[in-house]
């Protein structure tokens, strides 16, 4: 009994812990440029592995590149370690830097904007660029459930003074096929007809 116990607490570490330390190495500059500032994706790794694009979200500080530092990463249902945690409304923030995010790289001929508006969302006094107010205020009206983040990524530093980055996936939530909606309602009409009439045999089956 006590094996079962020890192997629950451990299944439940790995599963409510969501952060954990790893080396961001930022190898590529972004294309483009607004305002005289880098904006858009910063191609780098995680540990030496596949490429991936990574997303700043830090205005205060600065970051070279090339660069590697230790960072920890955290998912929104954890957010704990991040850089802005301590702020109001934390977490709707970092669910608008994802939208962003998403928005970035399904509308690339607005890169500069978008990239101005997500350093606002936690720096205010950041400059702007062209409409990246309205992309600011687009992303503060989003219905968070209408997204998927499991797949967004905070990639904050510890012990040093480099920018907090953001990466992953970030798309619409999944919504039922038609077809699904439909072997839907016809098991829950099946288990409805099937219920009703046992009741009328005076038996309510219910197996396991």
């Amino acid at each position: 009994m006590r094996k079962y116990i020890v192997f629950a607490l451990i299944l439940t570490v790995f599963t409510v812990s969501n952060t954990y330390a790893e080396t961001l190495n930022l190898t590529t500059l972004p294309v483009l440029k607004a305002n005289g500032y880098y904006v858009g994706a910063v191609g780098g790794n995680i540990n030496g592995g596949t490429t991936a694009n990574y997303y700043c979200d830090d205005f205060a500080a600065h970051t070279s590149v090339p660069s590697s530092f230790t960072v920890l990463v955290s998912t929104l249902s954890n957010i704990s370690g991040t850089k802005f945690v301590s702020q109001m409304d934390a977490l709707k923030k970092y669910q608008q830097v994802g939208w962003l995010m998403y928005q970035l790289e399904i509308n690339p001929l607005k890169t500069g904007a978008i990239q101005f508006a997500m350093w606002s969302v936690f720096t205010p006094s950041s400059p702007t660029f062209e409409d990246s107010a309205a992309w600011l205020d687009a992303s503060s009206r989003i219905d968070a459930a209408s997204y998927d983040f499991s797949q967004m990524r905070i990639y904050t530093p510890t012990g040093s003074s480099n920018q907090e980055f953001v990466g992953g996936h970030v798309g619409l939530a999944a919504v039922p096929e038609p077809a699904e909606w439909l072997l839907l309602i016809i098991g829950l009409g099946f288990i409805t007809y099937s219920l009703h009439r046992n009741r009328e045999n005076g038996v309510v089956r219910i197996s396991a």
